[in-house]
């Protein structure tokens, strides 16, 4: 029987010059940090996996070798136990909380592109899917704090794209947010879907100014308005509007979900599958949402693994609505690491049709790219 020899981790850094930087609600991306977590089998085969870094890449690579060592020995294709073997050890007791969901799910995506690649299989029909033509936004990134000349520009050069909904950031001030918005909306029109981002920025006394401009401008959907602790807020705010409510990359694991589904508080779920448990996770949040008829729009992190992660994900899930993409001029993780590497064309995405996640790592690009510790983002003054 094939069983795990080892679960190893590494950190990369890509350090912005600040032309590079775009500012937001979290303050300024200084880098793109990326997680790659690799599993070898005892005869040799790899599969690659991504964990969020968490603001922290150096400590993350710790924590997933720490996890890693409790696996060492187990059978490849049993996820399940895995998981749970896990969580029992590091989530529910004693462990580092979201850092340790967080290596958790680099080291469960890793099981999987090894499991298809066993099988010689991709992981969408793993996961019970077939190929699918899935629509893009352009999101990641892009569409910061700018003025809004220079952001009609960055989203005219998305049309030529193919791109037919965008994701603005919010969360500034909510008159220069609104001025942002309905700028845009009033120069392309209603034929562009816009969602927003305020990276939970707002607090309760924002409510009624950010529900005038989301309406008046048919905002596609308001995301993470709030910190992901203040359920009531989230549920106050979805009773309110009729705009859709999004958020969940920062929740983790589906206990944290069920609360959401079952407060009403969101309509749309965001679950980043390099955060919230991988596959094998996600897969249930998402079940679990389509049971309160709650859609699903997965946050998309920082490599090309995550990228196809996603593609492969919603080839799978029946609630699935959008696929996020990365639109950063600058990120060597989602345009330089993989050979043979996919991406939006004329505005919609499909998975790589290859075993497993379908993507092949170059190495040599990882060694460009030494660890920086320390956070990507530096906060407003």
């Amino acid at each position: 029987m094939t069983t795990l020899a080892s679960v190893t981790a590494t950190a990369h850094s890509c350090v912005f010059a600040r032309e590079g930087q775009i500012t937001f609600g979290l303050g300024a991306n200084v880098k793109r940090d990326t997680v790659l977590v690799r599993v070898t089998t005892d005869n040799g085969l790899t599969g690659w996996g991504e964990s969020h870094p968490g603001q922290n890449p150096t400590a993350m690579t710790e924590i997933i070798h720490g996890i890693g060592s409790l696996i060492i020995g187990a059978d490849p294709f049993d996820t399940e136990g895995i998981w749970e073997r896990i969580n029992r050890q590091q989530l529910v007791t004693h462990g580092l909380g979201a850092g340790s969901i967080m290596g958790l799910s680099g080291i469960d995506i890793a099981l999987w592109d090894l499991k298809g690649k066993i099988l010689d299989q991709p992981v969408y029909r793993l996961l019970g899917g077939s190929r699918k033509r899935i629509r893009a936004y352009a999101g990641g990134l892009a569409l910061g704090f700018r003025p809004p000349e220079e952001l009609e520009q960055e989203v005219r050069s998305l049309q030529e794209q193919g791109y037919t909904a965008i994701k603005m950031r919010v969360g500034d001030t909510t008159r220069r947010d609104a001025e942002r918005v309905s700028h845009i909306r009033n120069v392309f029109g209603d034929d562009l879907d816009i969602a927003v981002d305020a990276a939970t920025r707002y607090d309760v006394r924002d409510i009624p100014d950010v529900i005038r401009y989301c309406e008046d401008n048919c905002v596609y959907w308001l995301e993470e308005p709030f910190t992901p602790d203040n359920v009531e807020g989230y549920a106050e705010l979805r009773s309110r509007t009729s705009i859709p409510i999004a958020a969940g990359e920062n929740h983790y694991g589906r206990y944290a979900f069920r609360q959401l589904f079952e407060s009403q508080a969101i309509s749309i779920c965001q679950a980043d599958f390099t955060k919230s448990g991988g596959f094998t996770e996600v897969r249930k949040i998402a079940d679990m949402a389509s049971a309160f008829h709650v859609l699903m729009a997965p946050h998309t992190s920082h490599s090309v693994l995550s990228a196809a992660g996603n593609a492969h994900l919603l080839c799978a899930i029946p609630n699935g609505i959008i696929y996020e993409a990365d639109v950063a001029k600058v990120n060597p993780f989602r345009t330089d690491l993989a050979q043979g590497t996919f991406g939006v064309v004329d505005g919609f995405i499909e998975p790589p049709d290859r075993p497993g996640l379908g993507i092949e790592i170059n190495e040599e690009v990882l060694a460009e790219y030494p660890a920086v510790a320390g956070p990507c983002y530096i906060p407003p003054e």
